[in-house]
């Protein structure tokens, strides 16, 4: 019979952390010989209870794990088991010593679209972080990716939401031109930047273009469209990290990243609250274009995009803007899109 959180429970009762670390490291390795990546709930209920246990039983408990984790074979189960339950009791402890193991682990999420149920990459990723390191950059944007899939587990989404570096994820074109240049910006850049990426509603609300419009009078309106329209010009480009498709998955390479797909949305909005230029119009509108672009198995490569550029350009008060929507309503094809510019009012 499979294990579950009630003998996970009796387990801990029987050999407490206090009193036989050792032999809990052990029991907690057998345990999860049983149960993990098999049932979901015991996993979930056992580790938000090791999270709560009193810190100096996590720390009795983490130097007998570390021992086993030494003690056991090279790429065996209960290494890696080891590995997981240091990573969930970890915060507010010293350095275990395990950190390249654990980022070797997290490797595997590098080229990875998405993943599913991962408590395994979430213990790791904590670990991380409560040692106060940030993620690398291909892991970090592999969370975030995760974390914007509809299923996501709720675990992956807190880890994500703690990811501050970098900006923007990597793997594309035009994101990785933005944060080579960001070093060189001044210090409001990040921040309009990050303010970009919280573009996920059908239209900026009245308090995100405040806040756009105060973040684009620090780093100067003109200067945010002389750096941000090359940067247009990159995306669609073939992904500078390619990702790895398993059996029966669609091939993401193609599509836009959707954390930084988010970003474009606020991108083309910020674009609409600069004053107006000739330049801006065109940039946005083949910005729509490329967003429509059918990627094979997966449809249009993100249509929210495409509606963040129609909105800007229905807000820009410039004849090109009014220019370049006639002429994507002569050329797009996706309904949505079209409705959208046919009934959007002009500024």
């Amino acid at each position: 019979m499979m294990p579950d959180f009630e003998e996970f429970e009796a387990m801990i009762r029987r050999a407490s952390p206090a009193h036989h670390p050792a032999e809990l490291a052990d029991d907690l390795l057998t345990w999860a010989t049983g149960v993990l990546d098999i049932w979901i709930r015991p996993w979930r209920e056992a580790f938000d209870f090791l999270r709560k246990l009193p810190a100096d039983d996590r720390r009795r408990l983490a130097k007998a794990l570390v021992d086993r984790y030494h003690s056991a074979a090279a790429d065996s189960a209960d290494r890696t088991n080891a590995l997981t339950f240091l990573g969930v009791i970890s915060h507010g402890l010293p350095e275990d010593g395990l950190s390249g193991e654990r980022l070797r682990k997290l490797d595997a999420l590098i080229g990875r679209y998405s993943f599913g149920y991962g408590m395994r990459f979430v213990s790791f990723a904590e670990a991380e972080l409560a040692a106060g390191r940030q993620l690398p950059p291909a892991v970090a944007a592999a969370f975030r990716r995760a974390a914007l899939d509809r299923f996501s587990d709720h675990d992956v989404s807190a880890v994500a939401k703690r990811l501050t570096e970098p900006v923007l994820n990597v793997g594309e074109e035009w994101a990785e031109r933005a944060l080579a240049e960001l070093p060189g910006l001044a210090a409001p850049w990040r921040r309009l930047l990050t303010h970009a990426t919280t573009a996920t509603a059908a239209k900026p609300t009245a308090r995100w273009e405040k806040t756009g419009r105060k973040l684009l009078g620090e780093t100067g309106a003109d200067t945010v469209r002389a750096i941000v329209l090359p940067w247009l010009s990159l995306v669609g480009r073939p992904r500078t990290l390619p990702f790895r498709s398993g059996p029966g998955e669609p091939d993401h390479n193609h599509a836009y990243d959707p954390f930084n797909a988010n970003a474009l949305r606020g991108i083309a909005w910020l674009l609409s609250f600069v004053p107006p230029h000739p330049d801006i119009a065109p940039a946005v509108g083949a910005l729509v274009e490329t967003s429509l672009h059918t990627v094979p198995t997966l449809g249009p490569r993100n249509p929210k995009v495409a509606g963040a550029g129609v909105l800007a350009l229905s807000r820009i008060d410039h004849h090109t803007a009014v220019d370049e929507l006639s002429r994507l309503a002569a050329v797009v094809t996706h309904r949505g899109i079209l409705k959208l510019i046919n009934t959007t009012p002009v500024i």
